[in-house]
Parts: C-alpha cells; sequence; structure tokens
C-alpha cells in the first residue's frame, strides 16, 4: 500500500468511525436480510442489458468497452452514495499492462554438442509466414533452454521427476517435449484432458515453455498454419501481462505453449520420419520405466518482437461497517468484468462475444447487492463490518486484476475477513439440466477452506433461498482445480477465506452466443440474494472465520515460495 492510500485509509476509517457511531446504525442480521427482497429479475436484467450490449464490443481488457463499463459500475456506486477508495478519491483502482502486440516470433534451434553449438533451424512465424511452430499461448518476453521429453507418467500428467539426480532440470527453466494426445492403451488409467496435464508440469517443473507434438500429419499441420489469424489486424486480442507500476518491471503472463511441426519433432527424437511419432509415442506410454524427462541435446530461443503498455483498471467502492471495533474489517465481494472482445469473421463481419453469464452475471450481481445494501441504509441499517465492492479486470488473460489488488491492496490483506467470488452464475450446465434439477449453485471453497465460513454460508441459505448447494468441483484434488482459477485464489493464496459462486460451463462459454437473452433471471436472482445474505452474515459475525483446513495451508505456502 502506497503511503497515500495508508493516510487515505487512515482518514476513512477514522472519520468514519465517529459520524458511524453518531448515526446509530441498526445491525440486525434479520432486519439486513430482508432487504434481498430488492434484488429482482428486473433489475438484474436491466444492468445486464447494459453490461453486455453489443455497443461494449465484448469488454475486451483495454479497450473502449470495458471503460464505459467501468464508468457504468462507477455511476451506479455514486448513485449509492458509497465512498470511492480507488486513486484520487475515484472509484478505479489503475493499473498497467505489457501488451505484446507481436508482428513476429523468430525461433532459433540449435544442436548442443560435448564441443560445439550449432544452429540447425531457423524459423519466422508471422502473418505472412509458416514454419515449424505455431505459439497457441506465449507472452512478450523473450524465452530459451534446453530441450527435454517428457513422458506419461501412471497419473498420466505427462512427465514424472527426473530419475537421475546428476541430471537436475536448470534453474532457468527448460523446454519440455510433450506428445498431444494420451494413447488410448495408455488412457485406461490415465488422466486425458490435456490442460490438466499442463498445469500439472508448469506447477511441478515451471518450465521455459511447453513444446506440444499435435496429433496431425505434416499436411494437417501445414494446412493449419496457413490459417493462423494472430498476427492479422483481425486476429484474436493481443497477449497482455500484469506490470508491477511501482517497479516498472514486467511479471510473468503465464504460461508459453507452441506446437511443433511433426517433422521437425521427427528430427529431435531421431526418427526416419514424422509416421514414426506414434509408434514412439506408444512405446514411450509403456516404458514407464524409463526417464521421464529425458534431455534432448538441443536448444530453443523464442524471441518475439513489440510490446507497449497500456493502462486498466479495477473498479472499486466501499460501505462502511456500523460498528467502531469491527468497521476495519472488511469482506469482499469479487467479481471480474471484462470478456474477450469480438473478432472479424471470414466474410468481413464483426463478430462480438458479449459476456453476458462470463462474468457479466457476476458484475451486475455485485451491483444488485449494493442497492440492496444501499437501501438498508436509507432505512438505517447497516452492517457491523464494512464490504468492500471489488469489480476486476483482465480475468480473461491471467486473473491480472485480481492480481493486482492483492499486491495492492486497498485495506490490509490481515483485515480482510473473506472473500466472496460470482463467476457466471445466470445459466445451468449440462449435468444439472439432465437431471432435471437447476435449482442450485456450485459452492467451491468453503469447508476446504474455512469450516466456519462454509458454516455461515450453509446458514445464510437456510435463511433466505434455500437452493441445493452443490459440492461437485469442492476439492482440493478436482481435475478441473476450480478452487484456484478464477480471481478468488489471489487473495486465497494469501490465506484469505473465500467461497467461489459458480453454476458450471455450458455450451455458449466463450462463444459470441452467451447472450443477455439466455440468462435465467429467475435463477440469477436466487443466487444472487444468496450471495447478499451471506455477506450479512460474514459481516455480522462475532468472531471472523479462520482459514482451518491444514491442506489448504500447506497449498498455498507452497504456492507462495
Amino acid at each position: 500500500m502506497t503511503l497515500r492510500t495508508s493516510l487515505f485509509v487512515l482518514l476513512l476509517f477514522t472519520g468514519s468511525c465517529a459520524s458511524t457511531e453518531s448515526l446509530q446504525w441498526n445491525s440486525s442480521t434479520d432486519e439486513l436480510l430482508e432487504f434481498r427482497h430488492e434484488i429482482t429479475p428486473g433489475l438484474l436484467q436491466s444492468h445486464l442489458e447494459v453490461i453486455a450490449h453489443d455497443s461494449l464490443m465484448g469488454r475486451d481488457t483495454g479497450s473502449e468497452g470495458l471503460r464505459i463499463a467501468a464508468d457504468y459500475l462507477a455511476e451506479q456506486y455514486n448513485r449509492f452514495q458509497f465512498t470511492p477508495p480507488g486513486d484520487e478519491g475515484t472509484y478505479f483502482q489503475h493499473f498497467d499492462l505489457s501488451v505484446s502486440r507481436t508482428d513476429s516470433i523468430r525461433y532459433s534451434l540449435f544442436t548442443l554438442s560435448e564441443n560445439d553449438t550449432t544452429l540447425t533451424l531457423s524459423a519466422l512465424e508471422s502473418a505472412d509466414s509458416a514454419g515449424s511452430f505455431f505459439s497457441l499461448v506465449s507472452g512478450p518476453q523473450p524465452l530459451s533452454g534446453s530441450l527435454r521429453l517428457g513422458g506419461f507418467d501412471v497419473n498420466g500428467h505427462g512427465t514424472s521427476k527426473p530419475q537421475a539426480e546428476e541430471d537436475p532440470l536448470s534453474e532457468q527453466g527448460d523446454w519440455i517435449l510433450l506428445f498431444e494426445e494420451v494413447p488410448v492403451a495408455a488412457g485406461e488409467t490415465a488422466e486425458r484432458d490435456l490442460s490438466n496435464r499442463i498445469n500439472s508440469v508448469y506447477e511441478q517443473y515451471n518450465p521455459a515453455g511447453i513444446l506440444l507434438i499435435p496429433e496431425l500429419s505434416a499436411d494437417e499441420f501445414d494446412q493449419f498454419m496457413g490459417i493462423n489469424p494472430r498476427f492479422s489486424s483481425s486476429g484474436p486480442r493481443p497477449r497482455l501481462a500484469y506490470m508491477n507500476r511501482e517497479t516498472a518491471r514486467e511479471a510473468s503472463a503465464g504460461q508459453t505453449i507452441l506446437y511443433i511441426h511433426p517433422v521437425a519433432a521427427a528430427e529431435l527424437l531421431g526418427l526416419q520420419n514424422e509416421s514414426q511419432l506414434s509408434g514412439f509415442r506408444d512405446d514411450l506410454a509403456r516404458e514407464t520405466d524409463r526417464a521421464f524427462l529425458a534431455p534432448l541435446n538441443h536448444y530453443l530461443e523464442y524471441t518475439p518482437y513489440f510490446t507497449e503498455t497500456i493502462t486498466t483498471k479495477n473498479v472499486v467502492a466501499f460501505l462502511e461497517g456500523a460498528d467502531p471495533e469491527l468497521s476495519g474489517e472488511v469482506v469482499i465481494l469479487l467479481a471480474h468484468y471484462d470478456h474477450i472482445g469480438y473478432e472479424t469473421g471470414s466474410g468481413g463481419e464483426t463478430i462480438i462475444f458479449n459476456g453476458a453469464d462470463d462474468n457479466g452475471s457476476g458484475t451486475v450481481a455485485l451491483v444488485a447487492a449494493a442497492n440492496a445494501f444501499f437501501r438498508a441504509s436509507q432505512e438505517g441499517y447497516r452492517p457491523r463490518r464494512s464490504i468492500l465492492f471489488l469489480h476486476v479486470s483482465a480475468e480473461e488473460i491471467g486473473l491480472l486484476g485480481s492480481r493486482f489488488y492483492s499486491d495492492h491492496p486497498l485495506f490490509p490483506i490481515e483485515q480482510t475477513v473473506a472473500a466472496f467470488n460470482a463467476d457466471m452464475i445466470g445459466r445451468s450446465d449440462p449435468r444439472n439440466i439432465e437431471e432435471g434439477d437447476t435449482d442450485y449453485v456450485y459452492l467451491i471453497g468453503g469447508d476446504i477452506i474455512s469450516s466456519k465460513l462454509d458454516e455461515t454460508v450453509v446458514r445464510a441459505n437456510e435463511m433466505s433461498v434455500n437452493m441445493r448447494l452443490d459440492r461437485y468441483y469442492n476439492d482440493l484434488r478436482d481435475r478441473n482445480q476450480f478452487y484456484r482459477r478464477s480471481d478468488h485464489w489471489n487473495l486465497g493464496r494469501l490465506e484469505v477465506p473465500f467461497v467461489f459462486f459458480f453454476t458450471g460451463v455450458h455450451e455458449d462459454y466463450h462463444r459470441p452466443t452467451d447472450t443477455a437473452d439466455k440468462i435465467d433471471y429467475e435463477k440469477l436472482t436466487r443466487i444472487t440474494q444468496l450471495i447478499y445474505s451471506t455477506a450479512v452474515k460474514t459481516a455480522n459475525l462475532d468472531n471472523r472465520p479462520l482459514v482451518d483446513n491444514e491442506e489448504f495451508i500447506e497449498i498455498t505456502r507452497r504456492m507462495a515460495r
């Protein structure tokens, strides 16, 4: 926290405590819960039709559409007369992003021997040229490292730890070569989901990047490369990375994942041609006693070109608590308000990804909950603890807005009692639709972090909407790892207990068909009422909920190292 922010917070609390005491607010939980009825389908729909409107062009990070959305949110909180705790007394917390508007990437592959290093392949990936590599996910930093072959362990994660102590991984990270597909024989006992395998590799080894050998022939790969839209003006949005404003040093945007041409992959593995790759892969899956991160005597340099810096912002609004002894403690209501923007179709048409459910639904839930607190305050009711409404940017490109907030909190992390994250809460997923029961919400967090917080959510549900609380994904070992895949994680990693409210992935996820007319507004209303009620109950607890799950504590400490 900067000195300016520290002074602002000090003045805010010292001044507000006196005014709160003089006003003699009523903090009755039962009375506050009644104001959940201010949250209605019509209110939510009216806000969502603005946030998910075509004119906002998909709310991509750094875009004019996202700025309009931020201004709209600030206008609502100003109408509620909530305190603006952001930069220079505004509702905004600005932060910088390093934007990779890469016009080309140079790949240089070297062969290593005892006495020499030889450049064996130089390839350029651009709008006009295709080569031996295709960047699926990549950032603006140059990367380099030795190559290692990853095999299949018994869990199917793609690698197991090196068996030879004399051959450790380099400290700066190596490139790990993986087959994209798990063989059918291995698939009976192996996890086949590629994203989980990749996440496991990153978690265990922190590589420079991953090279994937695709399940494509050489001709198919050439055709695939020929439609690369990455560098065209109408292609996907640029890659962005969080930049620490104080130091102006760029932090990692995350993973770098490349496809490698089957011919080049065969040469790396010493095969005669690419047709032998599938047999090599099947042999690799069977030979579980071999070293699974075997060095390949090659070295790869990845060099992208052209970066710049833009500024985006989180939207923040503060409702002070009524209890002079507890108002310095903060409950956070959290949602990301960005989405993935738009693209140009093959016929030149503009295709907008409105993101009504992802995450227009969570965005308007926070505004509607804020309206309920506002209506309560008009009648003289406020919770004991303070509430921070936190709309974060840049979630879609790496949880960067919530990371910035957790690195630069407006209120001390040690005074942050709990975080409640709403992301995709306006639809139902195929599993529950098929079972014929859509009056549910997934709870992720809660009892795998804090037993007291979980009890509070359950009690709030019983006292309000009485929905089915589905814990299908609420497992630290869940293959989807939802407990650390949305913005709550950046607070959870600092041991702030959280609950993630979620209704699952559906067929319109990250598609232009995620529109406001497909939202189940009755369901969205009930979940928003539950979030409001949970915030009321948590803010009024005598004793704050503590993180008491030892496994979660160990995970957060390990990841913080």
